[in-house]
């Protein structure tokens, strides 16, 4: 997020002249095409907005200037005070940058190596944990099991105040998954005893010591711990959707996510934080390079590493309780996108990713990769009107919907996934979005087409059935 670049010069950017048609189909970046990259960049993200999919902010910065920033939908529905590009939102593991870069800072100062094993300093761990290195909780290669996926994790666990290493700790007589070093899965725990870790050893409390020794010299004045019980300025209210209705997200801990996801920020400052992370302001250039390199499964320290559109991509969403949202940044381009969503059906990813093609004039490729387990999840009928019905079923690794009821003629649809909850008609026409709750049970569906939204619950096939009443024959199986 990039500290408040002059409006001036955001207008200015906006009369340079158009890129060439030739430019377009060749896929050149838009160097002097930014009028049109704003109009096209603006429509994207208002047909999204349109259907109730989007809620946020959206930010896309060449070398720190704003080529595009904006802000949509409501920061409080109570109180219908609408989100600014100023807007601060929660970015869940987006943190885990800043937590690897405090880690990196104390290996400069001399005061641990990344290959040391983390029972060093906190030897209260298990002893089966001893070969586990600080560099393996920083790659994900650790062995260790997500504390968030415990049972009532979201419902319990997770509202409780805790300190990093009292979270730690519920894990104790849990087993590994790998031992570790031998393999790689994403692990919140790892990021909150990493936490612990800053603590045990400068003595200060992880935020304090996040923000003296990263935030304040990187100059974010607009990054802040996410407390939810703490008074933020401008900060956006976080919405779940619950039977198809909007609700307030559930309540997590203040303490909860620590090291893996506390922070709270906004499209200036994550833009900033690249600049400063980049430039050599924070790091030196050897902890620089470790962060973003590829350990053997397309993760850094605390980034994943990879390519988009044939360019380097280094980038790390963030998803907690409420809010979405996605840094990608393009270092051989200059640039950065910033996707920030209020609600938990914002697809954060597919819209950056889409952001980058409209600029780099490619076809845009951001169908996510969703599990049959997950699809799965989705399949079964949602009541969208007194006597309507859409039927969801799984063809493949595809979800497909049909409209039933009387008088409906609707062929099935192929959606495509923009996230692991939004879908989109394979012509773009038609959004789907499905309400789940913490444990995983789609309870409602919301629907976006022809510039109108419906929305409904979940219901069993007996329901279905009485509505649908004499074409519940041509009701889908559900399986």
């Amino acid at each position: 997020m990039l500290s408040r670049f002059l409006s001036g010069a955001c207008a200015l950017l906006l009369l340079l002249g158009a890129a060439t048609a030739q430019d377009r189909a060749s896929g050149a970046p838009m160097q002097d095409g930014t009028g049109d990259f704003a109009r096209e960049a603006s429509a994207l993200i208002d047909s999204h907005a349109r259907g109730g999919v989007f809620s946020g902010a959206v930010i896309v910065a060449r070398d720190g200037i704003p080529l595009f920033r904006r802000a949509y939908g409501m920061a409080d529905r109570e109180w219908a005070i609408p989100n600014t590009p100023d807007t601060m939102f929660r970015i869940g593991s987006i943190t885990k940058q800043f937590t690897a870069a405090a880690i990196l800072k104390l290996a400069e100062a001399g005061s641990l190596s990344l290959d040391d094993p983390a029972i060093r300093y906190l030897p209260e761990l298990p002893p089966a944990w001893a070969p586990m290195t600080i560099r393996m909780l920083l790659n994900h290669s650790s062995g260790l099991p997500n504390v968030t996926a415990l049972p009532g994790y979201a419902t319990q666990l997770g509202r409780i105040e805790r300190s990093p290493m009292e979270t730690v700790a519920l894990l104790y007589r849990e087993d590994l998954l790998f031992p570790p070093g031998t393999g790689h899965e994403y692990s919140n725990t790892g990021y909150i005893l990493l936490a612990g870790l800053i603590e045990r050893i400068t003595g200060q409390s992880f935020a304090r010591y996040l923000n003296d020794a990263i935030l304040a010299p990187a100059g974010l004045a607009s990054t802040w711990d996410a407390d939810p019980g703490a008074i933020i300025p401008r900060r956006a209210a976080g919405y779940r959707r619950v039977s198809g209705e909007w609700r307030h997200a559930l309540p997590l801990a203040a303490s909860a996510p620590s090291g893996a996801g506390m922070l709270a920020s906004t499209l200036d400052d994550l833009v900033a934080w690249d600049r400063a992370l980049f430039s050599g302001r924070v790091l030196s250039e050897a902890s620089r390079r470790a962060m973003v390199t590829d350990y053997g499964h397309g993760y850094g320290l605390g980034l994943y590493i990879g390519t988009a559109y044939g360019h380097r991509l280094w980038s790390h969403g963030g998803f907690i309780s409420g809010f979405s949202a996605i840094k990608d940044s393009y270092p051989d381009l200059g640039l950065t996108i910033v996707v920030l969503g209020n609600s938990e059906i914002v697809p954060a990813q597919a819209l950056s990713r889409q952001l980058a093609a409209l600029y780099l004039g490619e076809p845009a490729r951001t169908e996510i990769s969703v599990g049959q387990t997950v699809l799965d999840r989705y399949v079964g009928f949602y009541r969208t009107g007194p006597r309507s019905v859409l039927g969801v079923t799984r063809d493949g690794d595809r979800l497909t919907a049909q409209a039933l009821g009387q008088g409906s003629t609707e062929s099935r649809i192929t959606l495509v996934a923009e996230s692991d909850r939004a879908f989109v008609a394979e012509n773009g026409a038609i959004r789907v979005a499905f309400d789940i709750e913490p444990d995983g049970r789609a309870t409602g569906v919301m629907i976006h087409r022809d510039g109108t939204e419906r929305a409904g619950p979940r219901i069993d096939r007996a329901i279905a059935r009485r509505i649908t009443a004499r074409r519940f024959t041509r009701l889908p199986s559900g399986r």
